[in-house]
């Protein structure tokens, strides 16, 4: 049996994405070098294996906007819109001040309806009931039910998604705290328009992440640079056994991620000796 020649490397890149490929790059080893000791045991070739991580950026328009809910209330739907659209305004003022196009989508309405002693600061009346009978007891008791059921006063609300641009890192400090004095409370800036929590950051690096995807070109541009980034290694490791890098007889892509500014593409590639 020929002996076989198996080198693992794991290019470092210092992103969160790239902690994972330090993960993953091993994994991917020992699995490849499983496969590989089968195979080159029948084929009888060794060979180079390496990871690296790939990147090409990501275009303006996958930027992910920031977004947020512009909420206005009143006991009128015409009050609530009136209450909605000056909160609006208020955003829209820090919108044109940083440059940052705004968009509004359509408004929704609901109805809540809240007894009086829960929104109102006055004290409820004190009834003496010591002087009372019986039935004038209970004739009180059921008037003062009789008034909180009336004093039950329905809410308005008129609600509207607001989409913002994001603007560059040296200019967001700023504008959210714009945000935060014009009085936006909810601000989601999850980079993909979609708050998944605590499962956002795995399934970005699963490559999961639907809502941020640049398209097929960017992934393959960013695959492309991995693979090229993986021969410049195997050539290294080549050279230094006194070897000739031959062909490619293996390519796995192990994830896609980003980070905010590129797409990033981690691969696993295999190449023969010549």
């Amino acid at each position: 049996m020929k002996a076989i020649l198996c080198i693992a490397t794991a290019a470092a890149i210092s992103t969160t994405p790239a902690a994972a490929q330090d993960i993953a790059g091993p994994v991917a080893a020992a699995v490849d070098q499983f496969g590989q000791s089968v195979a080159e045991s029948m084929a009888g070739a060794p060979g180079v294996f390496v990871t690296a991580q790939g990147r090409a950026p990501l275009p303006a328009a996958a930027a992910a906007p920031m977004t947020l809910t512009v909420k206005g209330t009143g006991k009128t739907a015409v009050e609530a819109v009136a209450d909605r659209n000056a909160r609006l305004e208020r955003i829209r003022s820090v919108a044109n001040r940083f440059d940052v196009a705004m968009e509004v989508g359509e408004t929704t309405y609901a109805i809540v309806e809240t007894p009086s002693w829960l929104t109102s600061t006055a004290e409820s009346p004190v009834v003496d009931y010591s002087d009372m009978d019986e039935t004038e007891v209970v004739d009180a008791a059921a008037a003062a039910v009789m008034a909180d059921d009336e004093a039950i006063a329905p809410t308005v609300t008129a609600s509207t998604t607001v989409t913002l641009q994001r603007p560059n890192e040296t200019r967001l400090p700023g504008f959210v705290d714009a945000l935060v004095e014009a009085g936006v409370t909810d601000l989601n800036d999850s980079l993909t328009g979609l708050n998944l929590g605590p499962m956002q950051p795995f399934l970005s690096l699963l490559g999961l992440d639907t809502a941020g995807d640049p398209g097929e070109a960017v992934w393959n541009a960013a695959t492309a640079d991995g693979i090229a980034r993986a021969r410049a290694q195997a050539e290294a490791v080549a050279a230094a056994s006194g070897r000739r890098l031959g062909p490619v007889r293996y390519v796995s892509m192990l994830m896609r991620s980003h980070d905010g500014e590129d797409a990033l593409v981690s691969v696993a590639v295999r190449f023969g000796f010549e």
